[in-house]
């Protein structure tokens, strides 16, 4: 085995822990800023060790679990979540050698779809009300938005000729694909905040209604596994946009680097804004929205550009 690929692996995976604590450290703050009142600030310098203070505490608490739980199922669904999440970000070693992984949409659609059972599986091991109402929500939730990402995902794969996030900025950018991401982009955000269970999609989670969703009997160790794999794949949906939509080029200097990760930084906080800014949709009208709106609107602007650019 290529020793180099090892570090660089388990560089990313240090990279994606470092970046999901400070991902909530940042949502709490900015969160605190938009609501008027004072965030985290105790632990260190301005609150900046307290991701690290929240990490030793949650792995140092004691896990117990339900006593009635599918024990198998319920010790191993923080593992695979967590796997999946690392898997997911696989696709980023390739960025250096674009070549080395062609088929990267394919390998980031199945990785998302299969995130779609750990919320199923997760709420039927509890055996908890709470757990097994937010666990369906969430089944269908993802399946629903799913359709629409996929059909998104084909649109890139038919303006950059190929299968790889990468293949659109090394082959440049054509002036219909200008014209087709605008606003596909903004249906593609809209997909990517119910894909990850954010408000105003988070039905999954609902506080109000179901204490914490399909995570509800989860605890200590367990609980931060599947915390940090939400998020962790939140940054991966950011990166994803920013290669789909937002990247003119694919050569790596340092200006290049920077950019890309300020706009990855750009649209975590939009995730953090539409939290704060907008309420929670009603079951109904989040379903509504996917089968009567997004996936039309979708297949009609796909549809357009398609025949559009045959001419």
């Amino acid at each position: 085995m290529n020793m180099s690929l090892v570090f660089s692996t388990l560089f990313i995976y240090l990279g994606i822990l470092l970046s999901v604590a400070y991902f909530t450290l940042m949502e709490r703050k900015c969160l605190s800023s938009l609501g008027v009142r004072l965030g985290p600030d105790k632990i260190s310098f301005a609150g900046f060790a307290q991701p690290i203070s929240d990490g030793m505490k949650l792995f140092t608490k004691e896990f117990v679990a339900p006593g009635n739980s599918v024990k198998i199922i319920f010790f191993l669904i923080p593992c695979v979540s967590l796997m999946l999440c690392f898997m997911g970000w696989q696709i980023f070693p390739s960025i250096g050698a674009s070549s080395s992984m062609s088929s990267d949409m394919l390998f980031f659609l199945i990785v998302s779809s299969l995130n779609a059972h750990i919320a199923i599986m997760s709420g039927w091991s509890s055996t908890s009300k709470y757990a097994s109402v937010g666990s369906v929500r969430g089944f269908a939730q993802v399946i629903s938005y799913e359709i629409c990402l996929s059909i998104t995902l084909v649109a890139v794969m038919f303006f950059s000729m190929g299968m790889s996030f990468f293949s659109l900025s090394d082959s440049g950018w054509s002036a219909w694909w200008s014209l087709y991401c605008v606003p596909v982009a903004v249906l593609w955000m809209i997909i990517c905040l119910a894909e990850a269970n954010r408000a105003p999609f988070d039905l999954v989670e609902a506080e109000s209604e179901l204490v914490s969703g399909f995570n509800v009997e989860f605890s200590a160790g367990s609980f931060a596994a599947l915390f940090i794999a939400e998020y962790g794949m939140i940054l991966l949906m950011c990166m994803v946009t920013v290669w789909s939509f937002f990247q003119h080029s694919a050569v790596w200097t340092v200006l290049g680097t920077v950019w890309m990760f300020t706009k990855i930084g750009l649209l975590t906080f939009f995730f953090i804004w539409v939290r704060a800014t907008f309420p929670r949709f009603r079951y109904d009208q989040l379903m509504m929205a996917a089968w009567k709106s997004l996936l039309p609107l979708t297949l009609g602007i796909y549809c357009l550009f398609f025949i559009l650019a045959k001419f």
